[in-house]
């Protein structure tokens, strides 16, 4: 058992990216709360809805993160001590462009990792993929082989080969990728599970699904958000490391769902299971071994699905009728 010394983050300089996105835009507000310099990078069309009201606390820089020679000249001038990649294509599934998941899971992921090691950061914290490891039948550690069965669990994968690949001439622990398993919380858009139910059942709707056999593992966003800030201050005693960031416990999304319909006080009848075939190449069993992320991070959730979703659920009571048309 690794031993854990108290982290702190004052001062200290973050570049972010996907800071517009779900789990990016609760990082961002952690930093900002922990006294970071947090610099975020941003497409030109990107929606700041998510942290518009902490535009004050942290410096945009928009840029294609394609081009290495401008990412490279924004990383030398600011010289952020970490770098927290969050960036990413292809988990939406209307999210279909083949190139785009290319260019921004492996090659802006590959550029960014590059600008870091060549200005001599002191950590690089990746975003991976629980869609890396493909169908399996019991909880999966990170020793476990990679099978992804979609384009964007392919991608992710290629990233952590890539990225770790680089990182073989580096003196020192610098590399840290999180494969997040289910996450939930403030924030989801619509096309997600967990607010598309929320919305559908508070308002009397009815809710299709698939039989809803599947497994899943799910955490709330703080959780997740306590892991990524441990990864950037822990000691390591290896150049790179990948850990799993889940709850490490299994529910059907039969079970899942009815416990969002119970915290609403909605009709059960409204939950149509068997309305939806499976997907294609359906991952029946996604659950996370943890014991990684407890032993290397001292890391483990602190919050019960069921506080998690009533956190959720009250926050989308108070504000889905003003953000409808973000949350597409």
């Amino acid at each position: 058992m690794a031993k854990f010394a108290p982290y702190d983050l004052t001062d200290r300089t973050i570049f972010l990216t996907g800071a517009t996105g779900f789990i990016g835009s609760h990082l961002l507000k952690r930093l900002i709360k922990e006294g970071c310099d947090v610099h975020i990078a941003i497409r030109q069309n990107s929606s700041l809805w998510r942290i518009r009201e902490f535009k004050s606390n942290f410096t945009i820089h928009k840029i294609d993160l394609s081009d290495f020679d401008a990412l490279n000249s924004i990383i030398q001038q600011i010289k952020p001590e970490i770098i927290f990649n969050l960036a990413a294509y292809g988990v939406d599934y209307r999210q279909q462009d083949m190139q785009q998941i290319i260019n921004t899971n492996i090659i802006n992921s590959a550029n960014l990792f590059e600008a870091f090691l060549a200005n001599n950061g002191h950590r690089f914290i990746h975003t991976g993929s629980c869609f890396e490891y493909g169908q399996k039948n019991k909880p999966i550690s990170e020793y476990d082989c990679l099978d992804p069965t979609s384009v964007y669990g392919a991608t992710k994968a290629s990233s952590v080969y890539l990225l770790s690949n680089m990182a073989k001439g580096m003196q020192s622990e610098k590399l840290i990728t999180l494969r997040p398993f289910g996450v939930f919380g403030e924030y989801e858009g619509l096309h997600r599970f967990v607010p598309q139910a929320i919305d559908k059942l508070k308002n009397g709707h009815p809710m299709q699904m698939t039989p809803g056999e599947q497994i899943r593992d799910y955490i709330y966003i703080d959780d997740l958000i306590d892991a990524y800030i441990l990864a950037s201050t822990v000691p390591l005693t290896n150049k790179t490391e990948i850990i799993n960031i889940g709850s490490g416990k299994g529910i059907t999304m039969k079970k899942f769902a009815f416990m969002i319909s119970n915290h609403l006080g909605a009709s059960d009848g409204l939950l149509q299971f068997g309305a939806l075939p499976y997907r294609p190449n359906e991952m029946m069993y996604l659950v996370a071994n943890v014991n990684k992320a407890k032993s290397l991070l001292g890391w483990e959730p602190k919050t019960s699905i069921e506080k998690g979703l009533e956190h959720t659920i009250n926050w989308y009571n108070q504000n889905l009728p003003d953000l409808n048309h973000y949350l597409k």
